[in-house]
């Protein structure tokens, strides 16, 4: 049997400090940012793999994380390996999505800016096509929306590009109002969509707030700001509406989600501890959430968690971190960044988790 090691940053540990692509004017004079704000997609470096002492509450926080986890029951989920079929290698994964018919959208950050960062596989991992080479800085998220075209964020542009699902350019947003351009990353992390056809992206690396655009890409309004108390963020990492127009934010560093009506009204909220990267609708209306204990290695201590938003009852749990998930309409979780190796092949592969059988 071949041995097979899963973890988040295998691939990482060996980009330590290199930038998202190739050396630029910018990487080059970019200084690291706080580390409140690094990702650990990028943040491949021996201080992100190394356990760091915790002030007592983060300690407390981080902690109360675990104990949930231990006593939550997994999900009755298992893990697949699937095996990339691409003509290239693939670069360390910040996001995934799944299309309608399972084909799976990798969003990846290559050194290489002659390799296209959307690499699109079918259900098996072949290669079909791959697109957007020479746009992004700082590939973020990925999102398909319900026609099938492709949206791209950059968290150092704070730019929105929609595409065709063959790869056409049709709409570039640009967010705007970076407080700090020295900083790799201070732009916008994710985009959800409306029925109506407007879309609300999260723009929480510099800025705490939300933005509704409309169809055409011009800004309607704006929620959100920094800070600790309801409606306000400490880093909104990720966002996704529910079929009954629910939007679910991820408030990365508070370790928890909360949830506004599309005009921006405050709903709820639901406090998991330590890190928080991303929430996700499943297909039954239920919510997943990626989480993070703080002060270890992300391929520690990561835990996704399945809760019901009406009564806040945790469901079930899988391991693995989650930097920017999607819950496919079959139910497949993917969690975007898990680099998996398998020993005695030099392939790339990646993770997802599929309901049992």
């Amino acid at each position: 049997m071949r041995a097979v090691r899963l973890s988040a940053f295998v691939m990482l540990a060996a980009l330590s400090a290199a930038p998202a692509f190739a050396p630029s004017a910018f990487a080059q004079a970019a200084p690291a940012a706080p580390a409140a704000a690094a990702d650990p997609v990028t943040a491949g470096s021996r201080a992100v793999m190394q356990e760091r002492k915790l002030p007592p509450d983060e300690q407390a926080d981080s902690d109360g994380l675990r104990a949930l986890a231990k006593m939550t029951p997994a999900l009755p989920m298992e893990k697949v390996l699937i095996k990339v079929d691409a003509p290239f290698a693939i670069s360390p994964v910040s996001a995934m999505a799944q299309d309608k018919a399972g084909n799976i959208y990798l969003f990846h950050r290559p050194e290489d800016r002659n390799i296209d960062p959307v690499v699109v596989l079918d259900p098996k991992g072949k290669y079909i096509r791959s697109f957007g080479k020479g746009i992004f800085t700082i590939p973020h998220g990925i999102r398909i929306d319900p026609q099938g075209n492709v949206w791209t964020i950059d968290a150092n542009k704070s730019m929105i590009v929609k595409f065709s699902p063959d790869g056409k350019k049709l709409l570039q947003i640009d967010v705007g109002d970076i407080p700090d351009a020295t900083r790799p990353f201070c732009g916008a992390t994710d985009v959800t969509f409306a029925p109506n056809g407007h879309i609300y992206a999260s723009d929480g690396y510099c800025n705490g707030r939300y933005i509704e655009y409309d169809a055409a890409g011009k800004k309607v309004r704006q929620w959100g700001s920094k800070g600790k108390g309801d409606g306000e963020f400490n880093l909104v990492h990720d966002i996704s509406l529910s079929a009954d127009n629910i939007l679910y934010v991820a408030d990365r560093e508070s370790g928890r989600v909360q949830w506004f009506d599309t005009e921006g009204k405050f709903l709820g909220k639901k406090h998991f501890g330590g890190q928080l990267f991303s929430a996700a609708v499943g297909p039954d209306g239920m919510i997943y959430v990626g989480t993070h204990a703080k002060g270890i290695g992300y391929d520690k201590d990561s835990f996704i968690f399945k809760f019901n938003p009406k009564t806040g009852q945790v469901l079930g749990k899988l391991e693995a971190f989650a930097h920017q998930m999607t819950i496919g309409a079959d139910g497949t979780v993917l969690p975007g960044p898990v680099t998996v190796k398998v020993s005695s092949d030099p392939g790339d592969y990646i993770m997802v988790f599929r309901t049992k059988k």
